[in-house]
């Protein structure tokens, strides 16, 4: 299986992640892993998240036991960055009649 190109978090069932899966969170180590975080699953529940290769093949092992049993859900790292755009929208200028 394939990493999804973006994921869409649910609602969390409760107010904060797990302190335990904050702290695994930092420390997943593997070759394949660009980025780590939190997120949570469709249905909910806390996850951790990690962005791996668009062609890698999912789930990977030593990424599950390094979770402890949480859930992963893992992402396409994009190919650039993404474009940020202005903080606010330009100021329409008045028209006068």
């Amino acid at each position: 299986m394939k990493p999804v190109q973006i994921h869409s978090p649910g609602e969390p069932s409760c107010q904060g992640p797990p302190d335990r899966l904050v702290g695994l969170a930092d420390g997943v180590r593997d070759p394949l892993v660009f980025r780590t975080g939190l997120t949570t699953t469709a249905d909910g529940r806390w996850a951790l998240y990690v962005t791996v290769p668009a062609d890698a093949t999912v789930p990977i092992p030593s990424v599950e036991a390094q979770a402890g049993g949480y859930p992963v859900v893992y992402e396409a790292e994009p190919d650039a960055p993404p474009l940020a755009g202005p903080a606010r929208p330009a100021r329409r200028r008045k028209q006068t009649p």
